[in-house]
């Protein structure tokens, strides 16, 4: 216990700073595999996390169950109506034959009509090639492309 005041000499410090040097990491790293093959029925080792996901046990629809939250979050942050559900999500994702990702041969939901939200009527499963190739809306009044409205009203 150390007096009102005072610090730990290695408060703050990491790696070789706070005394961790190559030798004295290994010989921890031993100790805590030889602990962890003596007490194989410890509680640590017994837990389930995948029991507490909403998403059930699969690691991928986990994935994308935070990928969807994260297009949510987005079209929140652009001021664009959001009115998919995680089911109607879901369901897009089991009837797609693809892998979902960002390189141009993976597919993404897109909307259909960039000026109207997100809607289940008005997304659309495309590869990213051609997504990104899209044109864009032209204003009739303008003639120039429509442009995102402000970010969170600024």
């Amino acid at each position: 216990m150390l007096k009102k005041g005072c610090t730990a000499w290695n408060k703050g410090k990491t790696g070789l700073a706070g005394g961790w040097s190559d030798k004295r990491r290994r010989s921890a790293s031993i100790k805590q595999k030889q602990w962890c093959k003596d007490n194989s029925n410890a509680n640590f080792f017994k837990y389930d996390r995948t029991r507490r996901w909403k998403t059930g046990p699969d690691p991928e629809v986990r994935k994308h169950y935070y990928r969807f939250l994260r297009m949510r979050a987005q079209a929140k942050y652009w001021n664009q109506e959001w009115t998919i559900k995680w089911e109607d999500y879901l369901n897009l994702l089991k009837s797609s034959s693809g892998k979902w990702g960002r390189h141009k041969d993976n597919i993404n939901l897109v909307r259909r009509d960039t000026t109207k939200g997100w809607h289940i009527d008005n997304v659309q499963l495309m590869n990213r090639g051609e997504s990104m190739r899209r044109s864009r809306s032209i204003d009739p009044k303008t003639g120039k492309t429509i442009r995102r409205s402000k970010r969170n009203g600024k």
